[in-house]
């Protein structure tokens, strides 16, 4: 174990210069803030249980010796020296069959760089989805652990595998469908290469793999029991979706083509036609090329992996990039919710795109491998050295907004001061009323953002604190359903322009204050001056909070 440990010792290293590289910029003090990614100073213990509850139990517990902001920025920062890592170990197990060249670690880094950066993850980072990019590092150890496991099936290799699978689980729930499919393939392919007969193997793999999946369902019955009941918020929230959601965060295209097209450039995020943050492919002349550079190496690769013996590895992979597009590309997995309402939950397919880069690192990592051993046969040094740094400066090529500090689109942010103060003024007052936080968004530009943003107000104030659910998107359903807070969005607030006694109303809701953030259209709440039932208490450069006065 201390070989194996010592071995990645300068893996670690790269990957985590790498890490340096892409975050270096957003180290200082302050919290990167962007769309999903809202750390407040205070990360607070879930409320209900949930796939993600240890996750976020963690980080509440972590939160108690260490600062926030420092715990948002080594997640960060670990997402990238996983990806790396794990795409590293997984290429080296997969070529340990194969004749060993000086170039075999080449490809192994390469592969890892572009596991790491690719648009698929720029844009994940962009959208601040920091559990899916948790779980996507993850997918490379459940793999080299699958791939371990279906070779010569033992106790021990079941219950590492069973061991990444929660993992997954735990840090992203849409994740676990990524890694069920590439088990799925995986047990598939053996079964077939066998031909389908009850070989030792087969059986053993049939015992192991039922006992591991039962061990699954076991650890996570404490969240996937609520969830199938629909007793918890992600329950309600699955139950709650609808083909709608389904349209509105489809893979971005015109049309089937055009989405498959996008899907095979690890893009087609619903996020990318919004403006939100840079492309890569708008910011290179002839990015195109740069795409099939790395089609080219992935395609030369898999013959390689082919050639020396490793069918089976090669049809999984051409079998979960068939998948992957399909799933990412058309509305297969819409049609399937309709029979299986868990997968409801896939309202965004395009999370299926992170196992075709997955299929890409492998295969463009072995190619990497195959292209030097032929260059150094038939160049000169120097021509050598020149495609040799060209080659490995793809990835930074292919999506060059990632580095420094995703080229200044993220920094560090501070919440204002007069947040803090009110939260001090708030808990000054000993009662246990709710705030109402306005503008009644979940979305919305905040000026210290610099963005937009996930209204951060119901995790900052210690007081119970409303903010809207609603995303305010093609009519997508609520990812947190809520009945107080639908009564709000379609009863409360409708028509409050009008009325002179709100407080009334929300006296009824055992709301107490109103926190009204001088943020992007906070101009058309002035009718809250004019309640007779509402009484400004304390005014900030930032905030203005009210007293519902009425009995």
């Amino acid at each position: 174990m201390a070989q194996v440990n010592a071995s990645l010792l300068k893996p670690i290293g790269v990957f985590s210069g790498l890490a340096g590289i892409i975050v270096l910029p957003m180290l200082l003090p302050g919290y990167i803030l962007t769309l999903d990614m809202v750390f407040t100073p205070k990360l607070r213990m879930p409320t209900q249980v949930s796939s993600s509850y240890l996750f976020h139990g963690l980080l509440h517990v972590l939160n108690i010796i260490l600062p926030s902001q420092i715990i948002e920025k080594v997640v960060l920062f670990g997402i990238i020296v996983m990806s790396g890592i794990g795409m590293y170990i997984l290429l080296k197990y997969l070529q340990s069959d194969i004749a060993h060249t000086e170039y075999d670690t080449w490809g192994c880094y390469f592969a890892g760089v572009l596991f790491a950066v690719n648009p698929y993850t720029y844009s994940r980072f962009m959208a601040g989805q920091y559990a899916v990019l948790l779980g996507y590092a993850t997918l490379p150890f459940f793999f080299r652990t699958s791939c371990s496991f279906f070779a010569l099936p033992t106790m021990r290799r079941a219950l590492h595998m069973v061991k990444w699978a929660i993992i997954i689980s735990i840090v992203s729930i849409h994740t676990i469908g990524l890694a069920a499919i590439v088990a799925i393939t995986q047990c598939i392919a053996v079964l077939w290469k066998n031909g389908l007969k009850r070989t030792p193997q087969v059986v053993s793999i049939i015992k192991l793999g039922t006992a591991g999946l039962i061990v699954c369902l076991l650890a996570s019955s404490y969240w996937l029991i609520p969830l199938l009941h629909s007793s918890n918020t992600q329950g309600r929230a699955i139950t709650s979706f609808s083909h709608t959601d389904q349209q509105a965060f489809a893979t971005v295209g015109k049309g089937a083509i055009e989405r498959i097209g996008n899907v095979l450039e690890l893009r087609g995020f619903w996020a990318e036609d919004r403006g939100l943050y840079l492309l890569p492919q708008n910011l290179l002349p002839g990015w195109q090329f740069i795409m099939l550079c790395i089609w080219a190496l992935a395609c030369l690769g898999a013959y390689s992996l082919w050639k020396h013996g490793q069918r089976t590895t090669v049809y999984v992979l051409a079998a979960i990039s068939v998948i992957t597009i399909t799933l990412a590309a058309t509305s297969l997995i819409s049609w399937l919710s309709s029979y299986f309402s868990l997968l409801k939950g896939y309202r965004e397919p395009d999370k299926y795109v992170g196992l075709l880069a997955m299929c890409y690192a492998i295969c463009a990592g072995a190619g990497l491998v195959v292209l030097f051993n032929w260059l150094q046969k038939r160049q000169s040094q120097a021509l050598f050295t020149s495609s040799l740094l060209l080659v490995l400066l793809l990835p930074v090529i292919y999506t060059p907004p990632m580095f420094w500090g995703f080229a200044g689109q993220l920094r560090s942010r501070q919440y204002p001061a007069d947040w803090y103060a009110v939260n001090t003024f708030l808990n000054s007052k000993h009662d246990d009323e709710k705030v109402l936080f306005l503008p009644w968004h979940l979305y919305m530009s905040f000026d210290f953002a610099g963005r937009i943003i996930a209204n951060p107000a119901q995790d900052f104030f210690d007081k119970p604190t409303l903010t809207s659910n609603e995303l305010e998107f093609k009519d997508a359903s609520p990812t947190a359903p809520d009945s107080l807070k639908t009564e709000i969005t379609h009863s409360t607030l409708p028509g409050a322009e009008r009325k002179t006694h709100l407080g009334k109303q929300l006296r009824n809701l055992q709301i107490g204050y109103v926190l009204l953030a001088k943020e992007y259209d906070y101009q058309k709440y002035h009718y809250l001056d004019r309640q007779v039932d509402l009484s400004p208490i304390r005014e900030t450069p930032h905030l203005k909070l009210y007293e519902v006065t009425a009995q």
